[in-house]
């Protein structure tokens, strides 16, 4: 797996999950699907962009010599890709933010807080 995820991540995952699979309306849910279709393009460039950089830096560091300029470079393109991966998701996380109810809203910041993140 390219993003390895915690056992604490995968479980807030799951969670969030059953939460808007069980307290969001049908239009709600149809919004949020919406707004993941309709990111799915840009999520893709950014992780071929992540990908590409990470491969760049794996073979930098298995060459025969190592150039420390051209290392650097790769270690900055994945640094830049995966900061725009990061921007992505949280641009998405706004957009389904602003369609959920306060209440909503109020429950999915306890589940972020309970497992150590701010929602808001």
């Amino acid at each position: 797996m390219l993003i390895d995820l915690t056992d604490d991540q995968k479980k807030l995952r799951a969670e969030l999950r059953a939460y808007f699979q069980s307290c969001l309306t049908d239009a709600q849910r149809d919004q949020v699907f919406s707004i993941f279709h309709e990111q799915a393009p840009a999520f893709h460039e950014q992780m071929k962009q992540v990908r590409s950089a990470r491969l760049a830096l794996m073979q930098l560091a298995a060459a025969d010599s190592f150039d420390d300029a051209r290392a650097r470079q790769a270690a900055d393109a994945e640094a830049k890709a995966l900061s725009g991966l990061a921007l992505l998701r949280a641009q998405t996380v706004h957009r389904v933010r602003e369609i959920l109810t306060p209440e909503q809203r109020s429950r999915l910041d306890q589940l972020a807080q309970r497992h150590g993140r701010g929602s808001r």
